[in-house]
């Protein structure tokens, strides 16, 4: 079979980003992404991480590292598939190959726009509602992520868009342990990224009161199972650093309920 224009232009672009997992191209006044497999690697951490996970019977510590990018990236476009299929905004799949994925552009991440200084406070908390919103109504219909961090979610002409699906939990976690796992996440990604604390509370607050009832109480019950943890940092607060001072201020939001 002839090669598609579009699968040539792709193969030039390559040739010309030797080493880029992403970048992007515009064609026809469209822009595009290529995505190319990436391994992960494997070290004595993660392998630490799955030895604590079944010392402690704790699914949430097991590694999620990479082992099989060609694998990882097939996933990714079945689960692109699976949730547009089901209505969840994402990017559109306009090429897939063993090699790589071409996919539609899906807008600005929310890592840029929530830290913009031109974007004003108001309408910071109008766009983390919407989020909050988003992220509720994919784990409320039996959807999980998977990585929610600000940077793999984006916004495009007034809608939200999740991107980046390469991580497989579905043989590590239920599904309810994913959509715990999700939630925690956001929570300590809104922690570590935003600077005001009032746009934080406005986001988990959105989260909450979309949330279902059952998965809320799954994600505070999850939250109780690390009191000693949270007892052990808590005092030491001052001297931690910013992913470990956002696990503590997660660990606290969801004590609170």
């Amino acid at each position: 079979m002839e090669p598609s224009p579009l699968s040539v232009r792709v193969a030039e672009l390559i040739s010309q980003n030797p080493g880029s997992r992403t970048f992007s191209f515009i064609e026809n006044g469209e822009k595009y992404w290529v995505k190319q497999p990436e391994a992960g690697e494997a070290n004595i951490w993660h392998k630490l991480m799955l030895i604590l996970s079944k010392a402690v019977n704790n699914n949430f510590f097991r590694p999620t590292v990479v082992t099989d990018p060609k694998a990882s990236l097939a996933y990714e476009a079945k689960r692109l598939r699976q949730l547009r299929d089901n209505g969840i905004r994402v990017p559109w799949i306009v090429l897939q190959t063993p090699e790589y994925l071409v996919l539609e552009d899906a807008g600005i991440p929310l890592s840029i726009l929530l830290g913009s200084s031109a974007m004003k406070m108001e309408e910071k908390k109008i766009l983390i509602v919407q989020l909050s919103h988003a992220l509720a109504d994919l784990h409320n219909r039996g959807f999980f992520h998977s990585r929610p961090a600000l940077r793999d979610i984006a916004y495009k002409e007034g809608s939200i868009y999740f991107m980046d699906f390469e991580e497989n939990l579905e043989n590590t976690l239920s599904l309810d342990e994913a959509i715990v796992r999700d939630g925690f996440l956001y929570a300590h990604t809104l922690f570590r990224k935003l600077r005001s604390p009032d746009l934080v509370e406005t986001g988990l607050d959105a989260y909450h009161r979309a949330l279902r009832p059952d998965l809320w109480n799954n994600l505070t019950e999850e939250a109780r199972r690390y009191r000693i943890t949270y007892l052990l940092i808590r005092p030491l607060y001052r001297f931690l650093g910013k992913d470990a001072k956002a696990i503590c201020d997660t660990l606290a939001f969801f004590r609170r309920f």
